[in-house]
């Protein structure tokens, strides 16, 4: 004589028999995480920086003047044993602000370069849909990619290495006065 099933044993045969056949399926595809971004604060603006781009986040260190720079040249900063010229990213992108550059930005590999931003947002991540190349409508072209935000308008994304290969290469070229 056998005795009937309780529902707690056949719960179990059901949940062991799930457990089971769920490693006969192939694995669900995997999502695309997205890229991550920086999001900032330029010229009373909201950006964004791809975070691959950077190699630091920083308070803003002391910084010292030096005579004659261009005026996006804030000055140089001392860090972890390195100096580091800063570069006001309000003045190279053409923006007005009365807000002083709170936030340290390290770009450009080994031939490190400091860029000034007014605020740090916080993080994010934009997948491949979310990521558009504006095609020149941007008031900057280091500023011709956006992030398609719901409910916002399109957030910009700036192509940090783009503006440090200019910053070295125009730091390296033929200065005038230097003799």
């Amino acid at each position: 004589m056998s005795l009937p099933r309780t529902r707690t044993a056949l719960r179990l045969d059901e949940l062991r028999d799930g457990f089971d056949s769920s490693f006969t399926r192939p694995p669900p595809p995997r999502q695309d995480p997205g890229e991550a971004l920086l999001r900032l604060r330029v010229g009373g603006a909201p950006l964004a920086v791809r975070l691959g781009h950077l190699s630091g986040l920083h308070l803003m260190p002391r910084l010292v003047r030096l005579p004659g720079a261009p005026a996006s040249l804030l000055g140089l900063a001392g860090l972890r044993g390195q100096l580091i010229a800063v570069h006001d990213l309000t003045a190279l992108l053409g923006l007005q602000s009365g807000e002083p550059p709170r936030w340290l930005l390290l770009a450009g590999g080994s031939r490190r370069v400091g860029l000034a931003a007014a605020g740090f947002e916080g993080q994010m991540r934009a997948t491949s849909e979310q990521m558009r190349s504006g095609g020149g409508s941007s008031a900057h072209p280091l500023l011709s990619t956006s992030v398609l935000l719901p409910d916002a308008p399109p957030l910009p994304v700036l192509d940090v290495d783009s503006l440090v290969r200019k910053l070295l290469e125009d730091a390296s070229g033929p200065q005038q006065g230097r003799g």
